[in-house]
C-alpha cells in the first residue's frame, strides 16, 4: 500500500522523466501541472478514490489489479484503453505487455500524469477518472476529505541517492542517466522508512477512525500483546474504534491528549500482508527481517515511545534496539515455522519487537510531551518483555522447513473456531503471493 507521501515521490518521479521527454505541462481544472502544489493533491487525492473504503479515503493507494483485473496499479488506469497514447513514449514503447508495465508504480505515476495532461476528445485530463468526472468526492473543486488526505506529505523529504538497496538487501550504485525500464522502486531511499508524525497527522487519523475508516473492511489487521500477534479483521477494528471514539470531539483534545489516544489506540495496528513498508517478503521473509536487523535510526530524528509518554532522539532509539535486536534475530531463526502463516507471524512478531513500537514525530510532539536527558541506558522497548530462552524453538537450520510450500491446503481448509477470524480471500492471496516469490 502506498501512502500520500509515497504517492508524491512517484509523482516527482514521473515529473522529472517527462520533462526530459521535454513534455510542457498545462494547468486548468482538469489539466494538471506536476509542478502545482494543487494539482499534486489533486493527483494524489485521485489515487486515494480509486482505493477508498465506501465514500471516506483509506488513507493509502494499493497496487492490486481491479474492474476484473483491467484497471491497474495505485491510479488503476485501463492498459487497454491508453495503450496506444502511453506506447508514444519511450518507457511505455516497448514493453511486452502494458499491464505488467502499469503494475510498476513509477511507470504508473507516469501514465497518470500522461493522462492528467490529455488535452484531445470529449473527456480530457482527469475527467477521465470516474472518481472526478461527475466531481463526487469534491477533488476538481479542490475540497473535500480526500484533499485533505492527499496533502499527508514532506515536500522535503525526497532525497538524491547514489545507491539502492533492493528487498533482499543487495546495494548497486544508481545510474546518472534513468533506467525506467526496470522494476526498480523509484523511492528508494525511503525503503522500510517510517513517515514522521504531527499532531495535525495523529488528529487526521483519530477522525479516520472515529469515522471506523481507518483500515478497509475486508482487510486483515494484527496487533501484537499478551506476547503473541493477533490477528482481526479490519471491520472488527474500525467498529472498535467507532465505539471507543463514539462521544469524543477531537477538535477538542489538547495536545497531550491527541498524542496519547494516537498511540494507545491507532499505532498499535498493522495491514497485515506480504510487505511492509513497501518491500515485498521473499521466501520465508527473512528479508524483511535482515533489512529492519541491519537498519540504523537517523539521529536527526525524533522518535515518541508510548507508555512513557516522553521523545527520544534516533541514537537513543539504536541503543534501546540494539539491545535486543541480536536476541529477537535468533529468536526468529529458531522459530521458523512449516505453517505459512505462523512463518508470517514470525515476520510481524520481530516488526513489533524491534524497531516498530518507536514513533518518528515532528518537532511540535516533542513541545508537547518534552524530552529525555542526552544519555540513558540502553533497555528493551515499553510494554512487552523478551522471551525467555526455554520459549526458544531449538532448530539450527536457517531455512523454512521443507514442507513449507505445501501447507498452504491446510491452512485454507482449516476452520475459524470461537471469536477466530476468518481468513478472508484477500489474506489467502496474500499468504499465497508470500509463498511463491
Amino acid at each position: 500500500m502506498y501512502s500520500p507521501q509515497q504517492l508524491f515521490q512517484f509523482i516527482q518521479y514521473a515529473k522529472n522523466y517527462l520533462e526530459l521527454q521535454d513534455v510542457e505541462f498545462k494547468s486548468s481544472d482538469v489539466l494538471l501541472d506536476p509542478n502545482k502544489e494543487e494539482d499534486v493533491n489533486k493527483l494524489i487525492a485521485i489515487a486515494l478514490a480509486e482505493h477508498r473504503d465506501g465514500d471516506v479515503p483509506s488513507g493509502f493507494a494499493q497496487n492490486i489489479p481491479g474492474d476484473q483485473g483491467r484497471s491497474r496499479g495505485p491510479w488503476q488506469i485501463y492498459g487497454s484503453t491508453w495503450e496506444n497514447v502511453l506506447r508514444q513514449y519511450s518507457v511505455f514503447e516497448n514493453v511486452e505487455d502494458i499491464n505488467d508495465a502499469l503494475d510498476d508504480p513509477g511507470m504508473n505515476a507516469i501514465a497518470a500524469v500522461i493522462i492528467a495532461q490529455y488535452d484531445v476528445g470529449e473527456r480530457k485530463g482527469i475527467d477521465n477518472w470516474s472518481t472526478v468526472i461527475n466531481d463526487p468526492f469534491q477533488i476538481k473543486a479542490n475540497t473535500g476529505d480526500f484533499i485533505e488526505a492527499a496533502k499527508q506529505y514532506d515536500t522535503n523529504f525526497i532525497e538524491s541517492p547514489v545507491q539502492e538497496q533492493d528487498a533482499e538487501g543487495n546495494i548497486t550504485d544508481i545510474p546518472a542517466e534513468p533506467t525506467l525500464l526496470s522494476n526498480r522502486n523509484p523511492v528508494t531511499t525511503n525503503v522500510m522508512e517510517e513517515e514522521s508524525m504531527s499532531i495535525a497527522n495523529m488528529a487526521s487519523d483519530l477522525k479516520r477512525a472515529k469515522r471506523g475508516s481507518l483500515f478497509k473492511n475486508n482487510e486483515e489487521v494484527v496487533t501484537y500483546s499478551g506476547n503473541r500477534v493477533r490477528r482481526m479483521s479490519g471491520q472488527q477494528i474500525n467498529n472498535e474504534h467507532k465505539n471507543l471514539l463514539a462521544d469524543v470531539n477531537i477538535a477538542d483534545l489538547n495536545n497531550q491528549e491527541i498524542i496519547d489516544l494516537y498511540s494507545k489506540n491507532v499505532h498499535p495496528y498493522l495491514p497485515y500482508s506480504s510487505s511492509f513498508r513497501g518491500v515485498d517478503m521473499q521466501g520465508d521473509g527473512q528479508n524483511i527481517v535482515d533489512l529492519l536487523q541491519n537498519k540504523k535510526f537517523s539521529s536527526k530524528d525524533n522518535f515518541y515511545v508510548p507508555g512513557e509518554n516522553k521523545v527520544i532522539t534516533g541514537e537513543q532509539v539504536n541503543q534501546r534496539v540494539n539491545a535486543v535486536k541480536s536476541y529477537m534475530y535468533q529468536y526468529f531463526l529458531n522459530k521458523k515455522q512449516e505453517e505459512p502463516l505462523e512463518q508470517l507471524d514470525s515476520v510481524y512478531e520481530y516488526i513489533f519487537r524491534t524497531a516498530f513500537p518507536y514513533i518518528k514525530v515532528e518537532d511540535d510532539v516533542e513541545d508537547a510531551v518534552g524530552s529525555t536527558p542526552e544519555k540513558e541506558m540502553p533497555q528493551a522497548f515499553p510494554g512487552t518483555e523478551l522471551p525467555t530462552p526455554q520459549a526458544m524453538p531449538q532448530n539450527n537450520s536457517t531455512e523454512a522447513a521443507p514442507g513449507f510450500l505445501n501447507n498452504l491446503e491446510k491452512i485454507l481448509r482449516v476452520k475459524p473456531q470461537g471469536n477466530k477470524v476468518r481468513k478472508t480471500e484477500e489474506s489467502v492471496n496474500q499468504a499465497r503471493d508470500f509463498l511463491n516469490r
